[in-house]
């Protein structure tokens, strides 16, 4: 295992299956999609969306115990052939071949992204984030959603 220095500036939090399939759904994903997700933590967004459509999905990651959960998650789903997980950070991820993007991080931290994005997503490329907006962009929806459990989420969904 390559050793990244910890972020401390995003924490690793576990998002909800409700809120990953509603995430999922405003992406619209099609089979020959490229998925990418920022920060997969253990893949079961990744896993979901594998199991809605023939996409190729893409997940950087650096924590050690998301690494290992994401690589058992993976293997258990039996989707090892169309999920690769990548150890580096998100700052770093090569995302010229998305054609969507997933993303749970702060605010501050998609303020780092917001230029990487512009200059390196392709045109038209889907991005969806939750409870986050990324700075200087401009949401083609902004979505309230309330789970099963009584909490709200704000989803925000951007075309490139």
């Amino acid at each position: 295992m390559k050793n990244f220095p910890i972020r401390l500036d995003e924490p690793y939090l576990v998002t909800i299956e409700e809120v990953v399939q509603e995430k999922l759904k405003l992406l619209n994903l099609q089979d020959g999609d490229t998925l990418i997700d920022l920060g997969c933590g253990d893949a079961r967004t990744l896993i979901a969306a594998a199991k809605l459509a023939d996409i190729r999905c893409i997940g950087y990651e650096i924590l050690p115990k998301a690494l290992e959960a994401a690589k058992k998650n993976i293997a258990a789903a039996g989707l090892t052939d169309r999920i690769e997980i990548i150890e580096t950070d998100f700052l770093k991820a090569a995302v010229s071949e998305a054609t969507a993007l997933i993303l749970y991080l702060t605010r501050d931290s998609l303020g780092k992204l917001s230029l990487k994005l512009e200059n390196e997503l392709p045109k038209g490329t889907r991005v969806v984030t939750h409870d986050f907006d990324i700075p200087a962009w401009n949401a083609d929806q902004v979505i309230e959603f309330k789970s099963k459990e009584a909490f709200w989420f704000t989803f925000y969904v951007y075309t490139v």
